[in-house]
């Protein structure tokens, strides 16, 4: 690779935003702008709750490709809760931006059933599947880069991120979460809310995304009320009031939780 390549890659590392709009000549949203900034900074841990059709996973297949063209030792681990998600949505969409790369990267890069290589460099993608039969998915990957990216977060299980804390937690290593917000338990969730001050958090709501048609926030809203937890969920990128398994709503149950904790300190003092 010539000098200019070079220096053209080392910018790049420095902004994945310039990345994604030389390389791949795409426009990000101000929403995915926002984020592939964060992305920039090694170790850095990102969630994002999110509406329908904000870009989520193009934003997951803009990284997978920067990944591979700007760091030489770099595993890029991506899952999601099934095998649906990750081949006919992710990989097809990292297939659909790969081919308006720029060269030489576009022809250097190349495709497997569950992996995509980068010819003469160590590095890869790797597609596993997160569910409660395989909590491995994210284990055992071990690179001076490491990029985590996790799809529908909020579909897998417990297990799965039980069993890659240590790889979740390697110094550097970045994180790229993001879901539909339709579960008040669970890693995800508490990403926003009682972890929330260990993540940079984001919400992509359908309202602020140019690429939602306006039509579709419409529908939901007249179909089930702007103020029903499907508008919550699908259209404003926010947790639901109440989950399918509860009773009572989600912020009746956290104003209790804080009512307990005040009355038990003043039983205390």
């Amino acid at each position: 690779m010539d000098n200019g390549l070079v220096e053209l890659v080392e910018r790049w590392r420095d902004s994945p935003r310039d990345f994604v709009i030389e390389c791949l000549g795409a426009t990000p949203t101000e929403q995915q702008r926002a984020v592939l900034d964060t992305l920039a900074s090694p170790g850095a841990k990102i969630t994002i709750r999110s509406g329908h059709g904000t870009g989520k996973s193009t934003l997951f297949a803009w990284t997978a490709l920067w990944a591979l063209c700007c760091f030489l030792d770099v595993k890029v681990p991506v899952t999601a809760p099934t095998a649906h998600q990750l081949s006919d949505v992710l990989w097809a969409e990292i297939k659909k931006w790969h081919g308006s790369m720029l060269e030489p990267w576009k022809s250097s890069i190349k495709f497997k059933a569950d992996k995509i290589i980068m010819e003469n460099s160590p590095g890869f993608v790797a597609a596993r599947t997160g569910r409660k039969e395989t909590p491995e998915a994210l284990q055992g990957f071990h690179a001076k880069n490491l990029i985590f990216l996790i799809d529908e977060a909020s579909g897998i299980p417990e297990q799965v991120f039980e069993t890659a804390r240590g790889s979740l937690s390697t110094p550097g290593a970045r994180i790229l979460m993001a879901a539909n917000p339709t579960r008040l338990t669970g890693y995800f969730y508490n990403s926003h809310h009682k972890n929330r001050d260990l993540w940079s958090r984001f919400v992509f709501s359908c309202v602020n995304s140019p690429n939602v048609d306006a039509e579709y926030v419409k529908q939901i809203a007249e179909e089930y009320g702007e103020d029903s937890d499907m508008y919550r969920v699908r259209v404003l990128g926010e947790f639901p009031h109440a989950s399918v398994s509860q009773f009572m709503p989600g912020d009746v149950v956290e104003a209790a939780m804080g009512r307990c904790l005040a009355a038990t300190v003043r039983l205390f003092f």
